[in-house]
């Protein structure tokens, strides 16, 4: 975190015009030893004599003062991982108000907004009131749209203005999201493919490993993750829609996504249970929920972090230099149960619940309830 560094801007900028304490305190008007006493830190400045000094050493009052307060990235994954546990057990306002204090005091810390903003989407239902919720959401959109424009970082800008198309579909606004992101999704050659051919050629064939590892794990968790778009795309078509969530499963088994990322493989059972069950297929529905239930069990003591397997050996290098795990989008805890209100507070489950199968599996599941 920044400190003022207004006593050590005064030092170093009255030595680069070769003065001594005295001839700047001649100018100022003061005494020589309240120069000596800013310049060790003992006092500061009359607030008055601020624009003075700064105008007489050709610099803006904010460059003298010095202070920019900003917070290093492990400070940040500490505190996110805070917040997000107080916010699955602590009163919803209390922790509310601190992530507003914290968005307050470093409104500059571009990437700490950031974060701030993702707290606020991720938890905002926790408030439990629908104008609440939307409010909470419109402030997260303003965070990142502040950041797309002031931050000098390139990628946060570009996850900043993904995160406000998150906002608008969650404030149903379709046709700004279309907007924002018609250019912004524009084809290009990927980067990953020029580095690892550029290790390559340097002759460092691990960290070429690792990067194209890396590329093709994110491309292929996007397509699981699209698996449920997929399948609520076809819920009139209930020939083309098995044979989707057929097809993703085998796509996941292939590659050992459920030993990497289990909860990829859960929402698809999750999806395709509900999408069956809006067609009258109980069985399969129920096939669905019980194949999400087994996955649930073995998972649920398990710590929500991603990790590579055979294929994807080289990933755990990967994860760590891009930080992609440092901020799993909301507390374990909250996860956990939102999974199991996901079934048994869905209506589209509700018919499934008069047969024994599907009392059994809700029962298992408000059991799990922590």
């Amino acid at each position: 975190m920044g400190n003022i560094q207004i006593g050590f801007n005064i030092a170093a900028k009255r030595k680069m015009k070769g003065l001594t304490q005295e001839e700047l305190a001649q100018h100022m008007g003061v005494s020589k030893p309240a120069v000596s006493k800013w310049e060790s830190g003992q006092s500061y400045p009359d607030i008055l004599l601020l624009p003075v000094l700064a105008a007489y050493f050709n610099i803006s009052v904010d460059e003298l003062i010095g202070y920019e307060p900003q917070m290093e990235a492990a400070d940040i994954r500490k505190l996110y991982r805070r917040l997000a546990n107080a916010f699955a057990k602590d009163p919803f306002e209390r922790v509310y108000g601190e992530c507003q204090d914290y968005i307050k005091k470093y409104y500059s810390c571009w990437r700490l907004q950031v974060q701030m903003g993702l707290l606020l989407i991720n938890h905002a239902a926790l408030s439990g009131n629908t104008e609440k919720i939307t409010d909470i959401l419109k402030e997260a959109l303003d965070i990142f749209i502040r950041v797309e424009k002031a931050s000098d970082d390139v990628n946060l800008a570009k996850q900043a203005i993904q995160l406000q198309a998150v906002c608008y579909l969650a404030l149903q606004q379709p046709a700004e999201v279309i907007d924002l992101l018609t250019a912004f999704d524009e084809p290009f050659m990927s980067a990953q493919s020029l580095l690892v051919k550029a290790y390559q050629m340097k002759g460092d064939g691990d960290k070429a490993i690792e990067i194209l590892q890396g590329s093709v794990f994110v491309n292929l968790m996007t397509m699981i993750g699209a698996c449920s778009d997929f399948l609520l795309m076809y819920t009139k078509d209930a020939v083309r829609m098995e044979d989707c969530y057929r097809k993703f499963l085998e796509l996941g088994k292939l590659f050992g996504v459920q030993q990497m990322s289990p909860y990829a493989i859960i929402q698809i059972h999750l999806s395709a249970a509900g999408v069956f069950a809006s067609l009258g297929e109980k069985e399969k529905a129920l096939d669905a929920l019980e194949a999400f239930l087994d996955l649930f069990k073995q998972i649920e003591k398990q710590e929500i972090r991603l990790k590579g397997n055979d294929f994807f050996h080289a990933l755990e290098g990967y994860l760590t230099s891009i930080d992609v795990d440092s901020f799993p989008p909301r507390n374990e805890l909250a996860i956990h149960n939102d999974l199991i209100n996901a079934v048994i507070l869905n209506p589209a489950f509700a018919e499934l619940e008069t047969e024994e199968r599907g009392q059994q599996i809700i029962k298992r599941l408000k059991e799990s309830i922590k």
